[in-house]
Order: C-alpha cells, then sequence, then structure tokens
C-alpha cells in the first residue's frame, strides 16, 4: 500500500495518526482550588504516551484558574460566556481525539479510567461512556445523594433511557459533533438531554469499574435546596425539554433563595 498522489489526503492521514485517542475537556470558572488536582489525576492515568490531551474551557476565571491551565494542561480556551455547556461545547470545538472525556474541575479520575474508557470505544457502536465517581468526604446526606443518584441513573439505563451526568461522560467525538453538541439554552439538565439525544445514534455503557472522586461541595449548604432544585429542573426538562437559564456555583450562594433565581 502506497501514500495516496493527493497531497493533502496524505496530510491529513498524518495529522489524524498523531491525533491524541482522548481528549478531556475540564469547563472551570473560578475553580483554582480544585483545577490542579483534576488535571494531575488526569495525567496521572495509565495511558500509552501521545493518546492523551487536556483542554481548560475557563469562562474569564479571576482566581487564577487560567494560571493553572497555562502550566499544567496542553490548552486553554478562554470563553467570555459563562455557562457549563458553553464551556465543554468551547473546549470540544478545539479537541483533536476521537474521543471527548468531560470531567468536571472538582472531579479527580482514577489510574484506570482513561484506559477503560478507550477501550469500550474500540465498539464502533458505542458513541456514550459514563463511569461511577463516589463523594469524596461530605455529610451522609451528600454522600447518599451522589450514591443515590447514580443507583437511578444505572436502573433508568437498564431500561433503555439514559440520564448520564456530565461529572465525568465521554462521548465518540463524531456523534457528539452529529447532534451539535450541548444546548447551550440549558443551565441544567444540558448533560442528559445530550445523553438522550445521542443515543439514538447508538450503545451508551456505564462501566462499574471506572471510578473517579467527586467533591460535595455543592451540597455543603442548603443541600435540601440544591437537591430540590435539581429534581425539579429534571421533571421539567423532562416534560417541557426546558430548564433553570443557569446554576449558580455554590461559592456565589449565600442564601437558599440564591439558588431558585434563574427557575423561572
Amino acid at each position: 500500500m502506497g501514500q495516496s498522489k493527493n497531497p493533502s489526503e496524505n496530510l491529513q492521514r498524518s495529522a489524524e495518526a498523531l491525533a491524541p485517542a482522548l481528549s478531556v475537556v475540564i469547563p472551570t470558572y473560578r475553580e483554582g482550588a480544585y483545577l490542579e488536582s483534576c488535571i494531575r489525576a488526569v495525567r496521572g492515568m495509565h495511558l500509552s504516551p501521545g493518546s492523551l490531551e487536556i483542554i481548560v474551557s475557563d469562562a474569564e476565571s479571576p482566581d487564577g484558574t487560567q494560571e493553572i491551565a497555562h502550566r499544567l494542561a496542553d490548552r486553554l480556551v478562554v470563553c467570555p460566556e459563562r455557562g457549563i455547556a458553553v464551556g465543554r461545547n468551547a473546549g470540544a470545538a478545539a479537541a483533536r481525539g476521537s474521543i471527548l472525556l468531560f470531567v468536571d474541575a472538582d472531579t479527580a479520575l482514577e489510574a484506570e479510567f482513561g484506559s477503560r474508557c478507550i477501550r469500550a470505544f474500540e465498539d464502533p457502536s458505542l458513541v456514550a461512556f459514563t463511569g461511577v465517581p463516589k463523594p469524596g468526604g461530605g455529610s451522609w446526606f451528600a454522600r447518599f445523594v451522589y450514591h443515590g443518584t447514580y443507583v437511578l441513573v444505572r436502573v433508568f439505563h437498564s431500561v433503555g433511557i439514559e440520564l448520564f451526568p456530565g461529572i465525568c461522560v465521554a462521548y465518540r467525538t463524531e456523534a457528539f459533533r452529529a447532534v451539535g453538541g450541548f444546548r447551550e439554552d440549558l443551565g441544567i439538565s444540558e448533560d442528559i438531554d445530550l445523553s438522550r439525544r445521542i443515543a439514538r445514534l447508538g450503545r451508551c455503557l456505564i462501566d462499574r469499574h471506572a471510578h473517579a472522586t467527586v467533591s460535595t461541595r455543592r451540597l455543603e449548604s442548603h443541600a435540601l435546596s440544591v437537591v430540590l432544585f435539581h429534581i425539579l429542573n429534571d421533571i421539567r426538562y423532562l416534560v417541557t425539554g426546558k430548564s433553570a437559564r443557569s446554576y449558580p456555583k455554590s461559592e456565589e450562594t449565600t442564601t437558599w433563595s440564591d439558588i431558585w433565581k434563574s427557575f423561572r
């Protein structure tokens, strides 16, 4: 088999050969306290050289997040507009890998997560993959909420309804772009929306041996309001296709009513 006589085809093949298998996209806004641990955990995964790139997509954080990204990530994408869907989409647009792995900045992937993800996508019918994050510390209620969430995710998955949270979820890049990525008009529930839409293109997998540790900071104050806000928004999305316009960061929430300001 010789090279193509078309130089542009040869260049394209060379670029594809050099592209990483896995692009990890970390959306951030004021995540300076968590980002370094997140990136170091990603770097610590057991992967072959050249198979990984790390992209931080930051919404102009004022707290040093970008400095950490410059130092530890492969690429920093700056988004003037805030929003988790906006940040994830911007990072995905800059990615070169055939698999997009979205990881929240307060989440630490365990060493085998990446390799299990790449092996799973060797099945050409697979379009979505997630593991099972476990809560790192926190109150009994916070731990119960996270464990309970992933029990429900597995129950729905068993009957063919895909509601994958965005904490640590991977998509085949081709399928992700075919469905238009995350809906940027959804301030919350954008993750389960994408998993439902992309499931129409192929198989989705929950790997119970792909582990991660996630912070319970969002449930450290006003926990009941946070949980109710998520539940009601998810129900609203499933019934109407709409959700709240935005979701406040825990660091910006001082009273329980702050959580509900965007629920209109």
